[in-house]
C-alpha cells in the first residue's frame, strides 16, 4: 500500500514535468533545425586584439544563433543581404552589424564599464560586489560541476577560505560542512542552505548542473539577515532561468567512469598469522587455538580445499572497481518577455565497497514572464527521486571486520545457511565475516523530493518594488531494512527481521518583501523590509516485525509487529529590515535587524533579535589614488553581527509523557499506561553567535590580479547540550540546557591571477583559511565532556572537551619508551604490578616489552589522572589551489586541496597493532619486542594486554595533514568552423574530456584515508578513524554538446 502511494506521488509530480520538458525539446529542435542560406564567418576580438570565447552571435529577429570558439571564430548562415547580426557578451557593449554583401565579418568589442560591475546574490536581493561590506565568497558553476559528486556541498571543498568540508566516501552520504569553525557543541554545525529564496536541509536531491550562482555568507553582518538559522553561515543558491537573447540552446553533458580505492592496509598472510597467534597466546600462558595445529582440515564439510591452502585477502573481497555515470540534458531560451530553463539529470554511483550505491534522477523547469511593464511573475520547480544503499554498520564498520578476519578463513561456505561462515572457539576469537553484511543485510533509503517556488515582482516606480515569494519543500522518505535468517556456525538469526520507516516533511515559506532603491546625486540608498513565515510539518510511521523464512521482505503479515508513529509542527515568524547606503561610490554603510519568533522555545523565550552593521571604504575612488591607475580596486571593510541557532528538537522546553503499549486494568476496563519520557526546560534559549570581521579587497591592473584578506573573531554563547540527570528523577531522557560558551577566530586569504597572450588563456587562484577554537565556559556537572569510548580501543574515552582547550581534543596517556627489564618495571611508576616480586607474573602484570607511560602528576603511579591533551582534530589551516587554462581548442584544469596540522586517532592501528585479542594484525606485530629484539618500538605480543598497551595514548595519534590532486581534467573542443560545415550549424559546440578525481594523495597518515568524517554523527567523535568508508579515486571520460 505504501509503495503504491509513493509511486502515485512520483507519477503526479514527474509526469507533467516530463511532458513540459519534451515539449520544450521539440520546440527547440524546430528552431535550430531551420534551413540556412548563405554562410558568414569571422572573428570577434577584444580591444587588445585577443580572441573572445563564447560571444553570442544572433540573427536579429530570429532564434538562430551561434557562439565563438576558443579562437574567437564563428560561422552562421543568413537568409539574405538584409540580415543583421547581433553580437553580445557579458561585460562588453552590444553591437549590431548589417551583413550586406559581406561573407567575412570581424568585430572588435569594446568593454562596457557599467556592465563589468559584478553582481552577487545576498540575502533577499542582489548587490554590486564593489558595494559589499561583508565577507561573501562566490563559487562559479564551472567549479561546482568539475567534480562528479551528487551533493553540491561536496564541491565546495577547497574552494572557499574558511569553509571546511569533510566528505564521507559512502555514495549518497552528506559531507560535514563548517564555516569559520565549530558552531555548536553537540548539534549540527552545518550552514543554512537557501535555494531560490527558500531554506532547505537536503542537497543530495539537488542537481548541481542547475546552479546559476552560489554565494557563501561567512561573516555575521552578511548572514544576520537570516537570524536564528544563520549562526553557522549561509549558502545561497540561485538556479538557472534562461536567457533573453531570442535563442534556444540545448546542452548535453554525459560522462562515464570507474572508481577504485587508492589504498589498502597491509595485514598478515596465513603463515605470518600462525606465527603471530602462536606467540600472542604462548606469551600469555594460554593454549594455542586448536585450529592452528589442524589447518590441513577441509574448510567445510565435503570441501577438497583445506585451511592450509586458503589465503583470503578480505580487503580485496570487500573492495571493487565501481562504475559511475551522469547523463545531463538542459534546454534554455527566451525573449524580451519570457525565458525558461529545463533540465533532466540521471546520476548513478556504485560504491567501491560491496553493497553500497546511490542513484538519482531529477527534472527541473524554471521560467519567468514579464506580464506587464510593472509586473513579472515566475516559478521554479524541481522533482527528484533517489535510492541509496548505505554501508551496513553494526558495532564496527565492514572494513574493521575485514582487518580483524583470519586470512586462512574462506570467503564463502555453501554448507552454511546464508552462504557465509565465521570463526569459532577453535580459532580463539570470533570476528564476523565482513562479506555477510553487504550480501545478506539489505538496507535501502529512498527519497522523493519536490521543491517549488512561485513569485510575483511588482514595480510600482523605478525605485519602489514589492515581491511576494512562496516556496514549498516536500520530502517523502522510505527507509527499509531486511535482515534475513542465517547461521554462520557461530552466530545467526532464527527469524528474519523487516523494518519499514516512512517520513513526510513539508516546509512552506511565505515571504513579503518591499524594496526602496534610489540614487540622489552622490547618495545611493537601498531600504529593505521583509515579513516572512515558515511552517514545517513532519509525519513519521515506523513498523517492524519478524518472519520464519526469507521469502518475503515486506512488513505485511509479520509476527511480533511493532508500530510507532510521530507527528510535529514548527513555526517561525520573522521581520527583517535592512539599509544600504553609499556616498559618491566611496563610503559604504549597511545595517540590518531581524526579529525571529520560534515555536521551539518556551513562552517568554520565543523571540530573538539579530542585528548587524558594517562599513566600507573604497580607497581607490579617492582623488589621491588617481596617480596609481594600476590599483583598480582597494576596499577596506569592517563588520559586526549577531546570529542564532535554533536547530534543537521539537518540544525541548516541555516535559513529555510517553504512551505505553501495555494495557492496565482500571475498574471495569483496560487503559494504556504512560510514563514520563523527557524532562523539559522552559529556561532554554537560543544559541547566539557574535562575530566581528575586518577585510581588505585589492585589485591590480584592471583586476587581472585580485587579493582578499579577512580576520574574524566569533563568540558563541548559550551552547545547548543534554545535561545528565540521576535515574531517581524518573525521566528516561535528559533535558537540554544552555551550558557554555566557545570562541572561534582566524584569518583567510584568497588570491587570483588571470593571464592572456595570443591563443593562451590562464587562471591561477589559491586560498587558505586559518581557524582556531577554544571552549570558554562549560557548566556541566564534571566541567568536562568525555566521548569516543569503544570496546575495540580498550573501553577508554578518546576525546575530552574542557574549558581552555579546543572542543573535543584527544585525551589520553603519553608513552615514554619500552620497559627493558623487570628492574625498570619495579623502579618506575607503578602501572600494573604487585608490591613485591614474589607475586609478580609477567603473563598478568606489566613486564619487559610493555609500554612505559608518563607519570604526568608525579604521584608514582599510572592511572586516569595521568591523562593529558594529545592534540586536536581541527586543522591549523585548510587550503585549495586551482590552475586552469586553454590553448586554442585545448583546455585543462588542475585542482589541489588539502588540510594541515590536524591529528587523527587511528583506530585501525589499535586493531592491527594493539594485540589485545586474537584477530588478524599488521606486519608491525612481527617486529614486537622480545628478549632477542629489544630495540623494537612495538610492545610485546601478549594476549589480554595486561599492561593496557592499547589504551588511548599518543601511540595511535597521527598527523592527518594531506594534499590531494582533487581534480585533473584535459579537454578538447572541435573548432567552430569544422562543426559548422559538418552539422550545417546545428551544433555550436562539441567538447570531449578525460578527468580524474583524487588522483594522488600525499599524506603521512597510515589509515585508509586522512579525510575522516564523524561516524557517529556528532562533533565529539570527529577525527576518530573507525576504519571509515574511504574516498574513491575516479577516472572518467565525458562528452559535452551544445545545439
Amino acid at each position: 500500500m505504501f509503495n503504491s502511494l509513493r509511486i502515485s506521488h512520483l507519477r503526479r509530480l514527474l509526469y507533467p514535468l516530463c511532458g513540459q520538458l519534451v515539449l520544450c525539446l521539440l520546440l527547440g529542435v524546430s528552431v535550430w533545425a531551420a534551413p540556412a542560406d548563405q554562410p558568414v564567418s569571422g572573428k570577434v576580438l577584444d580591444e587588445k586584439g585577443s580572441p573572445l570565447v563564447g560571444v553570442n552571435i544572433q540573427l536579429k529577429g530570429t532564434a538562430r544563433g551561434t557562439a565563438t570558439d576558443a579562437e574567437g571564430a564563428f560561422r552562421i548562415d543568413v537568409p539574405d543581404a538584409a540580415s543583421v547580426l547581433v553580437f553580445s557578451y557579458i561585460g562588453y557593449v552590444r553591437q549590431e552589424v548589417s551583413v550586406g554583401s559581406q561573407r567575412v565579418i570581424n568585430v572588435s568589442m569594446q568593454a562596457d564599464a557599467g556592465a563589468l560591475e559584478e553582481v552577487v546574490v545576498v540575502g533577499y536581493g542582489v548587490q554590486k560586489r564593489s558595494s559589499l561590506t561583508g565577507a561573501v565568497s562566490t563559487v562559479t558553476p564551472k567549479e561546482l560541476t568539475s567534480l562528479p559528486v551528487p551533493n553540491v556541498a561536496q564541491a565546495l571543498q577547497g574552494r572557499v577560505p574558511g569553509v571546511s568540508v569533510v566528505n564521507n566516501g559512502s555514495p549518497g552520504s552528506a559531507p560535514t560542512v563548517q564555516i569559520r569553525g565549530v558552531g555548536s557543541i553537540n548539534y549540527a554545525s552545518g550552514p543554512l542552505y537557501v535555494i531560490d529564496g527558500v531554506p532547505t536541509g537536503d542537497l543530495t536531491s539537488f542537481n548541481t548542473n542547475d546552479i546559476e550562482s552560489l554565494e557563501v555568507l561567512k561573516d555575521a553582518s552578511s548572514a544576520a539577515i537570516y537570524g536564528s538559522r544563520a549562526a553557522n553561515g549561509v549558502v545561497l543558491i540561485t538556479t538557472k532561468k534562461g536567457s533573453r537573447d531570442n535563442r534556444v540552446k540545448i546542452t548535453i553533458d554525459s560522462y562515464v567512469g570507474t572508481q577504485n580505492t587508492w589504498r589498502k592496509i597491509p595485514v598478515l598472510n596465513r603463515d605470518q598469522y600462525v606465527q603471530y597467534a602462536t606467540a600472542l597466546t604462548t606469551n600469555a600462558g594460554i593454549a594455542v587455538p586448536s585450529r592452528l595445529s589442524n589447518l590441513n582440515t577441509p574448510i567445510y564439510t565435503g570441501a577438497s580445499q583445506t585451511f592450509a591452502q586458503t589465503e583470503t585477502n578480505w580487503q580485496d573481497e570487500l573492495f571493487r572497481n565501481a562504475p559511475i555515470q551522469q547523463q545531463q540534458i538542459s534546454l534554455s531560451g527566451g525573449n524580451s518577455v519570457s525565458r525558461f530553463f529545463a533540465s533532466g539529470n540521471y546520476f548513478n554511483q556504485q560504491g567501491i565497497m560491496q553493497g553500497t550505491s546511490f542513484e538519482r534522477g531529477s527534472l527541473r523547469l524554471n521560467s519567468d514572464h514579464q506580464i506587464a511593464k510593472f509586473l513579472t511573475i515566475g516559478q521554479t520547480l524541481t522533482a527528484s527521486y533517489s535510492n541509496q544503499r548505505p554501508e551496513q554498520l553494526g558495532a564496527r564498520s565492514q572494513l574493521m571486520h575485514a582487518l580483524r578476519m583470519m586470512p586462512y578463513w574462506p570467503a564463502m561456505d555453501p554448507t552454511k545457511q546464508g552462504g557465509y561462515s565465521a570463526p569459532t572457539a577453535l580459532d580463539g576469537s570470533d570476528p564476523e565475516n565482513p562479506l555477510r553484511y553487504p550480501a545478506l543485510d539489505i538496507a535501502r533509503n529512498k527519497f522523493l523530493k519536490a521543491f517549488a517556488t512561485v513569485y510575483a515582482d511588482v514595480r510600482f516606480t523605478d525605485y519602489l518594488r514589492y515581491r511576494f515569494n512562496y516556496g514549498a519543500d516536500l520530502g517523502f522518505g522510505t527507509n527499509t531494512t531486511f535482515l534475513p535468517i542465517y547461521n554462520d556456525g557461530y552466530t545467526g538469526r532464527t527469524s528474519s527481521t523487516i523494518t519499514d520507516s516512512r517520513t513526510t516533511n513539508i516546509s512552506q515559506v511565505f515571504t513579503n518583501q518591499l524594496t526602496f532603491d534610489k540614487t540622489f546625486g552622490k547618495h545611493a540608498l537601498n531600504v529593505l523590509a521583509v515579513a516572512e513565515q515558515q511552517v514545517v510539518k513532519f509525519n513519521g510511521l515506523n513498523g517492524s516485525g519478524n518472519r520464519p523464512n526469507n521469502d518475503i521482505d515486506v512488513i505485511q503479515g509479520v509476527s511480533n509487529p511493532a508500530v510507532t508513529s510521530s507527528r510535529s509542527e514548527t513555526d517561525l515568524i520573522s521581520y527583517v529590515g535592512r539599509i544600504n547606503y553609499e556616498y559618491d561610490g566611496k563610503y559604504l554603510l549597511s545595517a540590518s535587524i531581524r526579529r525571529d519568533g520560534s515555536s521551539l522555545f518556551a513562552p517568554g523565550k520565543k523571540w530573538g533579535n539579530f542585528p548587524s552593521a558594517s562599513v566600507g571604504w573604497r580607497v581607490n575612488q579617492e582623488s589621491f589614488m588617481k596617480s596609481m591607475p594600476q590599483i583598480s580596486e582597494l576596499k577596506l571593510r569592517a563588520s559586526y553581527g549577531r546570529t542564532g541557532f535554533n536547530g534543537i528538537g521539537n518540544y525541548a522546553w516541555q516535559s513529555l509523557v510517553q504512551a505505553d503499549a501495555t494495557a492496565y486494568p482500571f475498574g471495569a476496563a483496560n487503559s494504556l499506561g504512560s510514563y514520563f519520557n523527557s524532562l523539559g526546560n522552559n529556561e532554554l534559549q537560543w544559541e547566539t553567535t557574535d562575530m566581528v570581521n575586518a577585510g581588505v579587497d585589492l585589485g591590480l591592473f584592471n583586476n587581472k590580479f585580485t587579493f582578499t584578506a579577512e580576520v574574524y573573531n566569533r563568540f558563541t554563547d548559550g551552547l545547548i547540550l543534554a545535561v545528565p540527570i540521576p535515574n531517581s528523577i524518573g525521566y528516561s531522557s535528559a533535558p537540554v540546557a544552555n551550558i557554555g560558551s566557545m570562541k572561534n577566530w582566524g584569518y583567510e586569504f584568497q588570491a587570483g591571477y588571470n593571464y592572456a597572450k595570443g591563443d593562451f588563456r590562464g587562471n591561477v587562484s589559491a586560498n587558505i583559511g586559518i581557524t582556531r577554537n577554544r571552549v570558554l565556559s562549560l557548566a556541566t556537572p564534571t566541567a568536562s565532556i568525555f566521548a569516543g569510548q569503544d570496546a575495540d580501543y580498550g573501553g577508554f574515552d578518546i576525546t575530552k572537551t574542557e574549558v581552555g582547550q579546543p572542543i573535543q581534543s584527544f585525551f589520553g596517556w603519553q608513552t615514554d619508551g619500552i620497559f627493558q627489564s623487570v628492574d625498570e618495571v619495579f623502579n618506575g611508576p607503578r602501572q600494573n604490578r604487585p608490591d613485591t616480586r614474589e607475586t609478580y607474573d609477567p603473563t598478568k602484570n606489566t613486564a619487559p616489552g610493555d609500554i612505559r607511560f608518563k607519570d604526568i602528576n608525579g604521584d608514582g603511579k599510572i592511572d586516569a589522572n595521568d591523562r593529558t591533551y594529545l592534540g586536536s582534530y581541527l586543522p591549523k589551516f585548510n587550503y585549495g589551489a586551482n590552475f586552469s587554462g586553454s590553448y586554442k581548442n585545448f583546455d585543462f584544469t588542475l585542482y589541489l586541496q588539502g588540510v594541515q596540522g590536524n591529528k587523527i586517532y587511528n583506530g585501525t592501528r589499535v586493531v592491527t597493532e594493539g594485540m589485545l585479542r586474537l584477530f588478524n594484525a599488521g606486519p608491525a606485530v612481527l617486529d614486537a619486542w622480545s628478549s632477542t629484539n629489544t630495540g623494537s618500538s612495538i610492545p610485546r605480543a601478549v594476549s589480554g594486554d595486561p599492561n593496557n598497551n592499547s589504551r588511548t595514548s599518543n601511540r595511535f595519534i597521527e598527523d592527518g595533514s594531506y594534499m590531494r590532486i582533487k581534480n585533473l581534467t584535459i579537454g578538447y573542443s572541435i573548432p567552430a568552423k569544422v562543426l559548422g560545415s559538418l552539422t550545417n550549424n546545428a551544433v555550436s559546440r562539441v567538447r570531449v574530456y578525460v578527468s580524474s578525481q583524487n588522483l594522488l594523495t600525499l599524506t603521512k597518515y597510515t589509515g585508509y584515508d586522512p579525510e575522516i568524517a564523524s561516524r557517529a554523527g556528532t562533533l565529539l567523535r570527529s577525527g576518530i578513524d573507525y576504519a571509515n568508508y574511504p574516498q574513491a579515486r575516479t577516472f572518467l571520460a565525458g562528452l559535452q554538446l551544445t545545439f
